[in-house]
């Protein structure tokens, strides 16, 4: 019981979390990468059904959450996002389709994850030099409740199965990475960025 409360906690947070990232993007306060956001949206859709096919119950919470609202930045990123066009984001799209092509071929639940894990990594670098050049392009916020929901979601898991605590997990680490960076490294170089001789930022692509 306490762990299915952890669970519905952890969705809630996350949802919360990326509507606020999507009302940023709607009003232009936040620009999301094109790639990233449709790749999560897809991985999320197969990370729902890995986790399903795996057993989790609690955990699927959040993965339910991710589904929805990862589909709704993405569509609001074809407007008003960037990205898609670059070798990075090319690789990006062409490995997604690489992994999802390899669950379905081998209908293996650890073969779908190993890949899912990969393919997150890559999707995800793009987003990650976008934090590090233009972090006022970011929902911080965002980042830091996802991390947490996805802590949360690692321990409504309540056992000790690494199929089950994997992706959550990565999830947890790749979010408080993007949040570290955008809370933490960004306020040790604003005196930095903010001097004349370093000139304009370059342009978001």
């Amino acid at each position: 019981m306490v762990f299915a409360v952890i669970g519905i906690l952890s969705a809630i947070l996350f949802l919360v979390g990326d509507y606020s990232y999507f009302r940023d993007t709607l009003k232009g306060k936040t620009v999301p990468q094109r790639v990233t956001w449709g790749v999560a949206f897809l991985l999320n859709s197969i990370g729902f059904a890995n986790q399903y096919a795996s057993g989790a119950s609690n955990s699927l919470w959040l993965f339910g959450a991710a589904v929805l609202a990862t589909g709704a930045i993405f569509g609001a990123s074809i407007f008003k996002g960037v990205g898609g066009y670059s070798k990075l984001d090319i690789f990006a799209i062409a490995a997604s389709v690489v992994g999802v092509a390899l669950w379905v071929v081998f209908d293996s639940p650890v073969l779908s994850i190993i890949s899912t894990l990969i393919v997150v990594i890559v999707s995800m670098t793009p987003t990650i030099i976008k934090a590090k050049k233009h972090p006022e392009s970011e929902t911080r916020i965002a980042w830091l409740l996802g991390a947490i929901s996805a802590f949360m979601a690692v321990i409504s898991v309540g056992e000790l199965n690494w199929m089950l605590l994997i992706l959550p997990l990565n999830a947890a680490i790749i979010q408080l990475y993007i949040a570290y960076l955008l809370y933490v490294v960004v306020k040790k170089h604003r005196e930095v960025t903010e001097t004349p001789v370093h000139g304009p930022a370059s342009p978001l692509e």
